[in-house]
């Protein structure tokens, strides 16, 4: 076996990537490629590959076409691209989660902590908000001690994960905000959260006047040419179907 087949064999064992995270396919590539540079795979079309062979069938369909027939140079980056797209949280998305789903459950504070500044990047939330959201998410047993803390996030977090071990979480998480003190941070969730309803009612309005003028249309012209078109026998007034037809 030549030398190059021998390096290429070391380095398809050495190479071991974890299945492909959708929630996070930015970060899964950048794992990716630290572990190309620890087997030493350079080559274009063997980074390609490996992308390919770790990616399952609900992953794979959409890169299908690049898979059947890759591009002669750039194979790796097309992929890499093609997936970042597919699967990025939007900003619309990543509000959503920010002001709702993203909860403790699971994790560990400075992992919740770690999934909030994820998320809040290219948003406008500055650090109070953030810390606001962050506590609404603790237990209240935990939330009471840490919130009369004035440390950075990240030592309020490191808090939360010793209390976590110390401490049973029996204590259900409020996400109402504290009153009188916090009266500017609770301004700010509206206003992302208008924001958020801003964004997604968008497409229905616009898909609202589509509809609105469809409506108006049909509307001026009578049921017998609606029904019958040309070959209606008889006409209702007010039609403006010949008007329409002209």
């Amino acid at each position: 076996m030549s030398t190059e087949n021998v390096a290429a064999a070391s380095a398809t064992v050495a190479v071991k990537l974890p299945d492909f995270w959708k929630s996070d396919p930015a970060m899964w590539f950048a794992q990716a490629e630290s572990q190309f540079v620890l087997a030493g795979v350079n080559k274009d079309e063997t980074k390609f590959h490996h992308i390919v062979a770790k990616i399952d069938q609900t992953v794979i369909c959409h890169v299908a076409d690049l898979v059947r027939k890759p591009p002669e140079a750039g194979k790796y980056e097309a992929i890499k691209e093609r997936l970042i797209v597919r699967f990025e949280l939007t900003a619309q998305e990543k509000m959503e989660k920010l002001l709702g789903t993203c909860d403790l459950g699971d994790f560990r504070p400075t992992h919740l902590l770690s999934r909030m500044q994820e998320l809040a990047s290219g948003l406008k939330v500055d650090d109070s908000l953030l810390r606001m959201l962050f506590l609404q998410r603790l237990p209240a047993n935990m939330r009471s001690v840490l919130s009369i803390n004035d440390g950075s996030l990240s030592k309020l977090a490191e808090m939360g994960d010793k209390m976590a071990k110390l401490v049973p979480q029996t204590s259900a998480v409020k996400t109402s905000a504290e009153p009188d003190s916090q009266e500017s941070l609770v301004d700010q969730v509206a206003t992302l959260t208008a924001e958020l309803r801003r964004m997604k009612a968008q497409p229905e309005r616009r898909r609202s006047r589509s509809a609105s003028r469809k409506r108006d249309e049909e509307n001026s012209i009578c049921w017998y040419h609606r029904k019958y078109g040309s070959r209606a026998d008889r006409c209702r007034s007010p039609c403006k179907f010949h008007q329409s037809k002209n």
